[in-house]
């Protein structure tokens, strides 16, 4: 309002005349003009408006002398509101010009009424002389009937024609004006506000805006102010003014870019400044088009030609679960890398959608927030972040309550304004896949966007320089469709009839659930039971109870991953037994690892039963009692003569251990296993299954240290506390089988021993076939030294092949033909003689082999 009249001003100035100009700006009314009256009852408010400020009912005014010498060629405008509804004892009135400065006395004048009885009212211009008011001109009755504000303009020339101009929203857009003719001379003195009220309206009277002098004559030629959507057929042109004129209703006067023909025009009734388009097909959503306008005149003639604007036709549809996907996750902003220090949480609309997020909540698992307004386009990133964060990322979508999102893990939520959840992650720091990027200052992000699933295994850390990728495509971004089936990794069998299968990857729940089930032997399938759409997990239950430690074969055909890719898959189960004493006992034992590596407690099912390790707990004893017990959280099925490896690193096991068996770990804290000595326990439901009280002695003597060598049990069934029955496991397979049976398992019924070679003829001559010679042995007790030596037919030594190695019950070796210097031997009759030692030094027994080593003659 007050840019307006300041363009007023500007256009007045320069020219010497009498007038009157008051925007009360400065916050008083006293001065520069001065008004005057019941000032008592007047204030300027906040908004450097003259407001009146009674606290009874009352008539009140106020007047300032306009200094006019003639009323030809003048012009009055202003800004005034009354919020209320007038009636005869609350209306207002705008003396243009009044014979006297006291406005209470009904003086002769010219006035412009505001309010009066019933429902009529209007902005009406009066004469009055001696105390009678005869109408000049009015406009539409019913325009003030209501709490209003309006902007109005009053002009009246030389031959006396009035023209009354009045904008009902308040601004400078006065279209045609309303018009009468009364040459009276009533010049007066003064110009003024009367204001009659009741008590409740003592304070809702507003002026502004004040011109008094000669006409302002428009020179401007309109511009084009805007264009805006309404519907899909429908636009909105809005000029600087009231527009003019025939042209201005053409339809060819409009030319919208890409091309839609408008099909009609039409000129808003109550601001002339407004323009309604109806177009003969409909907006394209997401379009951004160009409103041509080839003339736009205004009412004073000023005409302005090829004006343009662009436009965006911007509807928001319906979206559903995986329109839109949470893309990248600043959950741990600290340190900095690159990235300002704010959280903040980036969606992907992979939907061919405009989607208004305005009113959508985002949430963690305790919380939500509320993104306040905003679009996100087809194909579009957008961030959303805190309100004050919204200063790092200027084009983010800011959310008011913005989650605290936790660095360790949490839930990050994205749902509609009915609640509907769109989509929704649960992170771990686990998925970062890299222990410095966890500490913090990178983004965790999405691999690939179109992965159904889309669990830990599609999301990595950024590898970006900065930290992360906001607002733009993820550093680690592959969209490589996944092509494999899906696999079975785990069967849960659990009472009384319950079946838990768990696969590979997440799988397509329709498929899962409609799944064929065939069982061996036959059980009926009741229900199958899947968490969620793209869960990797289902629960089966049968009719029948399962019966303890039998096992039963299946097979499910067909089942399929989120990516559709189909297979058949099989598998067996059994219900787990309770254990007792000596079903699980202690088999292997490493507890002097080497530097950086773990400890492993390697299990035996010694039993005729299917056992569960969940709930079994892992001990030592310290402080002479039971303690740091360690219990194991998870199904672990175990079968009749299976091994499982307990350790904290299953990577230092497999690459120190050549022998360990893939697939037996399981990764769990253990107790402390002292490299002297120390007691392990195993127990269940409070009874101890198996206890072993190692000592470093047990090792063999001979070795130099016992640094990532294991002790074995030999016998399962023997002590499992005497040094006698364990040994450490044989060099030649690496010094340790976690997951494997022993080297130095011993069978009770195995004999006194034997050595031999599977071929008495060999041939190293590279060729594939018969390239080395095999030798096996087996002995009757763990524990001995052997030492191997190949003689030549003159009884020449040819190859040390052992000296005093310790040897496990049971193996093989082989020689490749070279001699003690690397050289082929010759061909050939020769001899193997093995001599067996006990660690005592007593030998136990010689044994020789003849062979023949062959080649081709030259």
């Amino acid at each position: 309002m007050k840019t307006v009249f300041f363009l007023v001003l500007i256009l007045v100035s320069g020219k010497a005349i009498a007038q009157v100009v008051d925007q009360f700006s400065d916050g008083d009314f006293t001065n520069n003009p001065v008004w005057a009256g019941t000032t008592a009852d007047y204030t300027v408010n906040t908004s450097n408006q003259l407001q009146l400020n009674n606290t009874i009912a009352a008539t009140s005014y106020l007047s300032t002398a306009h200094g006019l010498s003639t009323l030809d060629g003048k012009e009055w405008n202003f800004w005034y509101s009354q919020t209320f509804s007038p009636s005869s004892s609350n209306f207002g009135r705008f003396y243009l010009t009044s014979s006297s400065a006291d406005l209470s006395t009904n003086p002769d004048g010219f006035y412009l009424q505001f309010g009066e009885a019933g429902s009529t009212d209007a902005v009406r211009l009066f004469k009055c002389v001696s105390g009678t008011s005869t109408q000049i001109c009015t406009s539409p009755d019913g325009q003030i009937a209501a709490s209003f504000a309006v902007g109005v303009r009053v002009v009246r020339d030389n031959a006396g024609n009035w023209e009354l101009y009045v904008d009902p929203s308040g601004g400078t857009n006065y279209g045609s004006p309303y018009s009468g003719i009364d040459a009276t001379n009533l010049l007066g003195t003064h110009s003024g506000l009367l204001a009659t009220y009741t008590i409740s309206n003592a304070d809702n009277y507003y002026f502004d805006n004040l011109y008094i002098g000669n006409e302002i004559f428009d020179t401007q030629a309109p511009s084009l102010v805007s264009a805006t959507p309404i519907s899909a057929t429908s636009v909105d042109v809005l000029f600087s003014e009231p527009v003019a004129g025939s042209t201005i209703l053409q339809n060819s006067n409009y030319i919208l870019n890409p091309a839609i023909p408008v099909q009609s025009v039409s000129q808003d009734g109550s601001n002339l400044a407004l323009m309604h388009l109806t177009l003969s097909s409909s907006l394209t959503n997401g379009q951004t088009y160009q409103l041509t306008v080839g003339s736009a005149q205004d009412p004073s003639g000023n005409t302005a030609n090829a004006l343009s604007t662009n436009f965006s036709y911007l509807v928001g549809e319906d979206a559903v679960p995986g329109d839109i996907i949470i893309n990248e996750i600043m959950c741990d902003q600290t340190p900095v890398i690159g990235l300002p220090e704010v959280e903040f949480v980036e969606i992907y609309n992979k939907s061919s959608k405009y989607i208004d997020l305005t009113g959508w909540k985002l949430g963690d698992a305790s919380s939500d927030g509320t993104i306040v307004s905003g679009f996100i386009n087809p194909g579009q990133y957008k961030v959303l972040c805190s309100t004050s964060s919204q200063t790092f990322y200027p084009s983010a979508l800011a959310v008011t309550s913005f989650p605290s999102l936790n660095n360790s893990g949490d839930d990050v939520v994205l749902k509609e304004n009915d609640l509907t959840i769109i989509n929704k992650v649960s992170y771990t720091d686990d998925w970062y896949n890299d222990e410095i990027k966890k500490d913090g200052g990178y983004t965790l992000e999405l691999i690939n966007p179109n992965d159904p699933c889309s669990d830990a295994s599609n999301w990595s850390a950024s590898n970006s320089v900065t930290g992360g990728t906001p607002e733009g495509q993820n550093s680690i971004y592959n969209v490589t469709p996944d092509t494999q089936t899906p696999t079975l990794i785990a069967t849960n069998a659990l009472a009384p009839n319950y079946l838990e299968v768990i696969f590979s990857e997440g799988m397509d729940s329709t498929t899962l659930s409609t799944t064929t089930l065939i069982t061996n032997p036959s059980l009926t399938t009741s229900a199958i039971y899947i968490a969620n759409t793209f869960s990797n997990t289902a629960v089966i239950t049968f009719t029948q109870p399962l019966l303890a430690s039998q096992t039963y074969t299946f097979t499910m055909s067909p089942v399929a991953d989120c990516w559709l890719n189909q297979t058949s898959v099989s598998g067996h189960f059994a219900l787990a037994e309770d254990p007792v004493a000596g079903d699980l006992i202690v088999n292997e034992l490493l507890f002097d690892p080497g530097t950086g590596g773990t400890d492993f407690i390697e299990v035996y099912n010694n039993s005729s039963k299917v056992l569960n390790l969940k709930n079994i707990q892992v001990a030592n004893f310290d402080d002479d009692t039971i303690s740091n017990i360690h219990t194991i959280p998870d199904n672990y099925f175990m079968y009749p003569g299976e091994y499982a490896v307990l350790t904290a690193d299953s990577i230092f096991q497999k690459n120190q251990f050549p022998a360990a068996v893939i697939g037996t770990f399981y990764e769990m804290a253990l107790p402390a296993l002292n490299n002297d000595s120390g007691t392990v326990y195993l127990m269940f439901n409070g009874a101890i299954l198996d206890k072993v009280s190692y000592k470093e002695d047990w090792h063999l003597s001979m070795l130099d240290d016992t640094e990532n060598k294991t002790l074995e049990r030999i016998d399962p069934n023997g002590a499992s506390s005497s040094g006698d029955n364990w040994h450490t496991a044989a060099e030649p397979i690496g010094f340790g089988t976690p997951g494997a049976q022993n080297s130095q398992y011993q069978n009770p019924q195995d004999g006194e021993g034997s050595f031999g070679t599977t071929e008495l003829i060999f041939s190293p001559d590279n060729d594939g076939f018969q390239d080395v010679l095999i030798f096996y042995y087996a002995f009757g007790e763990p524990g001995l030294l052997a030492t191997v030596t190949i003689y030549d037919d003159q009884g020449r030594i040819a190859k040390n092949l052992m000296k005093s190695e310790l040897m496990g019950i049971s193996g093989n070796f082989s020689w490749n033909g070279l001699n003690n210097d690397e050289i082929k031997s010759p061909i050939g009759v020769y001899l193997a003689v093995m001599e067996l030692f006990s660690v005592d030094g007593s030998q136990k027994f010689v044994k020789r082999i003849a062979f023949t080593l062959g080649g081709k003659l030259n």
